[in-house]
Parts: C-alpha cells; structure tokens; sequence
C-alpha cells in the first residue's frame, strides 16, 4: 500500500500545533496566575505583620497619647487656652501647666500623688501581653473545670473559691496586687494618694473605666458598693463585713473622686480599700436586700470578661456551665478569648478524662494523676503538667468545732487537750508522701511559710499516737467498759462527724486513713461526705463536729481577723469553729494597728504559736498550684498572684468550631 502525505494530513499537522502552541500558552499564564496569588499571599502575610507591628507601636504608645488628652482635658476644664504660644508650635500655651504635666486640682495639698504609670509601666495593666507572641490570634473559647459546685456568683454573697475566680474576672477593684511582683498597683484607680498618718486614701477613678454595659465608674458606685450593699445588715455579707472592717465612711469628692476614711491607723487601710470590687450602683439598686440575698447570678461589673447571661429573671443557677465572653467595651487591654467556660466535674477520675479527651483545656489533678501523668510522654506530647507555690496555694486542714454544733450541744473538741491530741494522731508525713506524692509542705498554721508572717521557730507538732492517747485520758477519755472505745466520765463515747467534700480521691484517702488512725485510739469516726454546694450552710450554720477543705489567700500578708476574731463567731463569720482566745483576740487588734513591718511581725509570730498551741484547726498541707493544661493554651503564666486568665490565647489553627 503506498503512503501519500496529502492535504488531509496537513492539516491534522497543523491542528495539533495550533492545539499544542494553545496548551502551553494556557500552562504558561495559569504558572503567571499561580505566580501572582503567590505574590498576593506574601504581600498578604507582610501587610498582616506590618499591621501587627503597628498595632503594638500603638498599643505602647496609647498611655502617653491617653495622658495628653488628660492634660488637653484637664487645661480646658480649668480654662486654660490651649492654642500654641507664638513661635512655638509644638508646645501648649497654657499659664499653668507645661505639656505632659498631670492636674492634681483634685488632690488633698502637701500629699503626694501616685500615678498608675508611676508604679507600672505597661499599657493596660498586661505582666506579659498575649499580642507579642509570634502565634497569637484572637477567638476561641477556654474551658477550666471546676472540682466542687459554686452555689452564688452574686458579688458579697458567693463564699467559696469558686465564686470568686469567677467574680476576679468580671468585677474590679481599685487596685490589685501585681502577678508578678505582689506590689499594690492601680486598676480602676489612675492616681491615689495615702495619708502618711494612715486615716484617709484618696483615690481618683480613671476616665475611661466602664461597667460592661457602657456605664461609666463613678465615686458614686465605690459609695454604694461599700455602704449600701458591703454594710448593709439587710445582706448577707457577713464574712465580706470581717474582711473589709477598717473603712468608717466613704465620701464622694467629685464624679470622678473618693475618699475612703478609716476607723483607726491600721496596716491594711490601704490594701482593704484598694480591695473592695466596686459593682455598679445603676444595676444593683434596682434590687431589694431579699432578692440580692436571693440571688444566684447577679453579677455585673467592670472587668475583661462579663456573664454571657446576665437577665435577672432568667439568671444563673447551678449546675449550669458559667460562660463568660469577652467584655468588648472593655477600657483596659481586651482579652483574645472570645469566651470562657467554667464546668463542673466532682468526681477526679471522671475529671481527667474529661481533660484527656480534650473537652476541657485546663483541670485541677489530685496529687496521683499529677505525679503519674507529668512522667507520661505521650500525654506530654499535647499537654503540661504545672506545679508552683503561689498566693493563692493555700493549705489544707482539719477544723475542729470548738463550740456547740448548730449552736447546741459542745463536742469532743472543746477541749484545746482534745485538739492536740487529735493532731498527734495524725501522720501527715505519711498524707504527704504517700498521698500528696511530696508535692506539698507540712504546714504548721495559718500564716505561709514563705512569707514574714509565719513564725520560723515553729515546728509542726510530730505523730506520736502515745502522746495522744495521754492527752485524750488527761482531758477524761479513756475506755471504761473495755469495749474499745474511749468514754468520758458521763458515759459519752468517743465519736464524732468528719465532713468532706466528696469527689476528690486525694481528699478520700485522706479521711479514710484518719478515720482509721481514730479506731486504733479508741475513737469512732464517722465520714460524712457532702456535695461542695452545702458546705458553706454547715459552716454558716455552725453544724459539724470536724470538717476538712483548704483555705486560699488573695494578699500576700492576710488579716486574721476574718478566721481567728471572736467578733467573727457571730452571724456567719468565718470563725466557723467559734474558738474563743482573749490573747489571740488582743494579738489581733494590736497587729492590724501596728505600722511598724517588723513590729508588726513579732506579733502575728506571737498569734502564730497561740494558734499552734491551741489548735483550732489542725493545719495537714500547705498546697501548691496542680494544673494540667492543654498546650494550645498560649501565654499561660504561673505567677506569684495564680494565673491571669485574660492574658491567654489560643493560636488560630487549634481553635475549635463553636
């Protein structure tokens, strides 16, 4: 068969080249397209880091612009022109004041004045600001579980840990004491000043400080928070009224000034009112004492976070998650987070898997789970496991009801022998290494071993069950019918009630094995294990005979007035126990009028040893802070003070779909 090149075949040829010349014209303006998103992404990627760059220029440069405006404003307000003087066209032609100086019109004269920039230098009260990390991103929701149920978010009415992490977030003071260096610095305050003779403390709110719903702070609101809800019988605030006992009168100056004097010169005039969280007049005095006293959800104030519900008549109520968003009119530096959750889990085992499955980004681990899962390098591999000792570790104990129960009938413990004896039982080398994993301190009384307040000489008193057993027969118990249990002399045995809040293993082990401890001495011990939410009706009721838990600190040096005061039996103080010492009482008053630091020192030295000789309490562990916490958390600090929750971020690419 011949092969002939023909017309047809021609133009097949050509066909294909003009079909070939089309592809890769078409391959070569898709690599242009390709080669200009890129671009577009880089100049994307530098216009966002550029904006970054210029957004925290602006964030270090925002005080200064803030403190002209003050000085602009002030001038006007004073009458004073503000026009530049001739020939000089960067300066403030104003009588009398230069520009950058600061109008103390407001100030008592011959005082000085502290400035909040004065005492901390970083914008908007941020120890480490999320927005310089390389990876920071805003959204996202953290979610913290709680071990026990807050019953009360209602400011002056919650009464527990719980309450109050929750209340820090969302209600303000006037000062606050720095995370990271423990000083008292500013918050809703811009400038203060002290008597030096300890009777006044005059304090000037800053002018952009806002509740949550745009209302502005006013000298008005620190009035009302103190005298009409902090003082005011008709609440139930007592064990806020035994805290905050030093203030005689709070006296509004002008819209934007207050002045706060006190009973007597004392050595926390200053902290108590710097401390008190101000809640905002225009909301709370729509309601009566009853409905406050009633209240469950009530809470509104000032701070980064606000309740993401906050209807008075649909409020909050447990067991509900407490969800808390971002308070967008925020004054200060808003928080990255778009939300917070708190969620409750009482049981521990139940509470690890829920953080190990990821549903919780931050959990309290009893001391086995710490110890077991800090070793574990695949749980390592998406989480921390965080330990330190800080202000708010606090220290665990067993409190023994030294008056009547439920204002009845006296128990065991009335006798200081009892107590001690009951101390002497108790191996709490043995609760810390074998329960706690070494991961707390012997603590020897109320007062934390690393601060000044606590007495060094002090020893812990030592296990020694034959000393015990003394004791309890010098005080008229022994077993008289030889049925192993001791009587006293009426013929009562030996037993009472230890109550506990229930769901924590740690906390089990540890009233199991003292529970036994009490058998060997002849003792019946009764474990009473009660859901957290009724824990502080007991305690307000005065109805145990012994019950265990932790106290926490908010100040580096605590007044002890609120635990130990015999003013503090009354109503439903903190004095719970209802100890009664003459000496410990007059220590008390002599130390909070003493000025004198060291001065002062020696004598809550001396209230430390009346309390360990006495034992009201025996004090087991001083505790420090066991988080675990999921990686994707970022800016997570362990400071001096805790943890600043509105300094946390969570990087874009592990946020979570809502």
């Amino acid at each position: 068969m011949n092969n002939r090149f023909g017309a047809k075949d021609l133009v097949l040829i050509v066909l294909v080249l003009i079909v070939g010349v089309m592809v890769a014209l078409s391959m070569r303006q898709s690599d242009r397209v390709f080669e200009k998103l890129r671009n577009a992404e880089r100049q994307q990627e530098e216009t966002a880091r550029h904006v970054a760059r210029l957004q925290q220029s602006m964030d270090s440069k925002l005080p200064a612009l803030a403190a002209k405006v003050d000085d602009v404003q002030a001038a006007l307000a004073a009458g004073v022109a503000t026009r530049p003087a001739p020939g000089d066209a960067g300066s403030v032609g104003a009588p009398v004041r230069t520009a950058g100086s600061r109008d103390e019109s407001w100030a008592r004269a011959g005082v000085p004045v502290v400035w909040a920039s004065e005492l901390w230098d970083r914008p908007n009260l941020l120890v480490s600001d999320p927005r310089s990390k390389p990876d920071f991103a805003e959204g996202g929701e953290f979610v913290s579980i709680f071990e026990g149920q807050p019953p009360i978010l209602t400011p002056y009415r919650y009464a527990d840990t719980y309450g109050r992490y929750v209340n820090d977030e969302v209600v303000e003071s006037i000062g606050r004491y720095n995370p990271a260096t423990l000083l008292l610095e500013h918050v809703l305050a811009e400038a203060w000043q002290m008597d030096p003779e300890g009777m006044w403390f005059r304090v000037k709110i800053r002018e952009n400080a806002r509740f949550s719903d745009g209302q502005p702070v006013t000298a008005e609101d620190v009035r009302y928070t103190n005298d009409d809800i902090l003082n005011n019988p008709e609440i139930e605030a007592d064990r806020f009224r035994g805290v905050y006992d030093a203030i005689d009168k709070v006296a509004v100056i002008s819209p934007k000034v207050v002045e706060f004097t006190f009973k007597t010169p004392r050595f926390d005039n200053m902290a108590q009112a710097a401390g008190i969280s101000i809640i905002p007049k225009h909301f709370y005095s729509r309601f009566s004492p009853t409905q406050i006293n009633q209240s469950t959800g009530l809470l509104m104030g000032s701070g980064p976070f606000k309740l993401a519900n906050l209807d008075p008549q649909n409020q909050w109520t447990p067991p509900n998650d407490i969800v808390l968003v971002r308070n967008d009119g925020y004054w200060g530096a808003k928080p990255a987070l778009d939300s917070v959750r708190f969620t409750v889990v009482q049981d521990s085992l139940a509470r690890l898997t829920t953080f190990s499955n990821g549903d919780a980004d931050m959990a309290r681990p009893t001391a086995q789970q710490f110890d077991l899962k800090r070793n574990d390098p695949e749980f390592s591999q998406t989480n921390r496991a965080v330990d330190w000792y800080n202000m708010q570790g606090g220290w665990s104990f067993i409190a023994w009801q030294c008056g009547p129960r439920n204002r009845d009938k006296l128990t065991p413990f009335a006798d200081a022998r009892v107590r001690i004896a009951m101390t002497h039982l108790i191996d709490r080398e043995r609760i810390k290494r074998d329960i706690n994993k070494n991961l707390a301190r012997i603590a020897t009384g109320p007062f934390n071993s690393e601060t000044q307040q606590a007495d060094p000489t002090i020893k812990p008193w030592p296990y020694d069950a034959a000393r015990g057993q003394a004791l309890l027969k010098e005080a008229g118990w022994e077993d008289r019918n030889g049925d192993g249990v001791l009587d006293n002399e009426k013929g009562d045995r030996f037993t009472f009630q230890l109550t506990f809040g229930q769901g924590n293993d740690s906390t089990l082990q540890m009233v199991t094995y003292i529970k036994d401890q009490c058998a060997k001495a002849g003792i019946v011990c009764e474990l009473n294990p009660v859901d957290w939410s009724i824990i502080q009706d007991l305690l307000s009721r005065r109805d145990f005979d012994a019950i265990t838990f932790a106290w926490s600190s908010s100040s580096p040096e605590s007044n002890p007035r609120q635990l130990w005061a015999i003013s503090s039996i009354e109503g439903t103080g903190d004095n719970f126990v209802q100890w009664r010492s003459e000496k410990a009482d007059a220590l008390i008053k002599e130390g909070v009028r003493t000025i004198d630091f060291d001065a002062r020192m020696n004598v809550w030295h001396q209230l430390h040893r009346e309390i360990h000789n006495e034992q009201p309490y025996t004090p087991l562990l001083e505790l420090p802070w066991l988080r675990l916490v999921n990686k994707r958390i970022g800016n997570f600090m362990p400071y001096k003070s805790g943890m600043e929750l509105h300094e946390f971020f969570i990087p874009l690419g592990s946020q979570k779909s809502q």
